[in-house]
């Protein structure tokens, strides 16, 4: 095989289940020149295992290691690599058979783009476009603007100490696109949808029991990873993360609607 262009990094922890499916969607990329890095963080389930030591393939490499966490699992898969340029994707996601080769020939093009990333389709319990905003320093440090699996240099990463462990219940991801951003360089997003984001119904009634206490401690750790850039900016408040789950909560749509005929009522005498 041809030195790889691009890495893909592949963690996985008794994800064995998706795991072939997430494989295939690699496979079957319109680009040659690709490597796959599959790191299988300490594992205890025995279909997991028995998947990742039954599978071979040319263009894939796994790596055994105990269990680190996503973040400690990414960094080591890219640390093991060696493509140019990096994507990350999870064990039971998937991606478009040109998104590789859609991702490269941005990046090729323009060395200010820093993270190249693609419009997303939820799947599984969701089917639905994801939304997010556009990017702009001031809106990813309200809230995360790109998805898990976007494209960006290697030689990057190397400037960077990579995925932060401390961001342990997730967020690592964001964490980690503000710490490549904030020296500077820009985000191309392809309009076409390439990456796809599965969800499953057992994750969502989990995120439903444990995201308030989790989410706001993750929240404050991505704070205290970055004070000094927060404390250089003063963002708009409605586009905070925490704003867009109260904005969409199921609370805030019940309490619009109750006061609706309330409102209508306070026009009539106005």
């Amino acid at each position: 095989m041809d030195k790889p262009v691009v890495s893909v990094i592949i963690p996985c922890f008794n994800q064995g289940t998706y795991l072939g499916e997430t494989i295939q969607s690699v496979l079957r990329s319109d680009f040659a020149t690709y490597e796959i890095v599959i790191v299988n963080d300490g594992s205890t389930e025995t279909f997991t295992n028995q998947f990742i030591d039954n599978y071979n393939h040319p263009n894939i490499r796994i790596i055994k290691t105990k269990n680190q966490g996503l973040a400690g699992a990414r960094n080591t898969g890219i640390k093991a690599s060696s493509g140019k340029y990096v994507l990350p994707l999870d064990a039971d996601d998937k991606i478009s058979p040109t998104y590789i080769s859609e991702g490269i020939k941005i990046l090729d093009k323009d060395e200010t783009i820093k993270v190249v990333t693609a419009e997303t389709r939820l799947f599984g319990a969701v089917n639905r476009r994801m939304k997010l905003l556009n990017f702009s320093l001031e809106n990813l440090m309200c809230q995360n603007t790109m998805v898990c699996s976007s494209f960006f240099r290697r030689k990057d990463f190397d400037l960077t100490e990579g995925y932060n462990a401390n961001m342990k219940y997730g967020f690592e991801d964001w964490d980690f696109w503000l710490t490549l951003l904030e020296t500077g360089g820009s985000v191309y997003r392809i309009p076409e949808e390439h990456f796809f984001y599965r969800i499953k119904k057992s994750s969502m009634i989990t995120n439903l029991q444990q995201r308030e206490t989790k989410l706001r401690d993750m929240r404050l750790q991505l704070y205290n990873n970055h004070k000094k850039l927060y404390s250089s900016y003063f963002f708009d408040p409605t586009k905070s993360f925490e704003y867009d789950l109260i904005y969409n909560s199921r609370e805030y749509k019940l309490g619009k609607l109750l006061l609706k005929p309330i409102r209508s009522l306070n026009k009539l005498f106005q």
